[in-house]
């Protein structure tokens, strides 16, 4: 199992909103999923940082426009 199946399993198995009597579980999900890639890119600007890495977020995450 490489890195990324691991971290796909992870994300696809996170729950948060699943039950949540106001949506749809497929609401729900998207919503959990929303949460991981938040956290993610706020991780993934920590450890730049840590690293002393200049590059920017254009070039971290692309031109993703959920991307604050």
């Amino acid at each position: 199992m490489s890195a990324e199946t691991n971290a796909y399993s992870h994300a696809e198995s996170f729950r948060w909103w699943i039950g949540d009597p106001e949506m749809s579980d497929e609401e729900a999900h998207l919503h959990d999923l929303l949460a991981l890639h938040k956290a993610t890119v706020e991780l993934i600007r920590q450890q730049r940082d840590l690293l002393g890495y200049f590059d920017t977020d254009a070039e971290l995450f692309g031109d993703d426009p959920e991307v604050d």
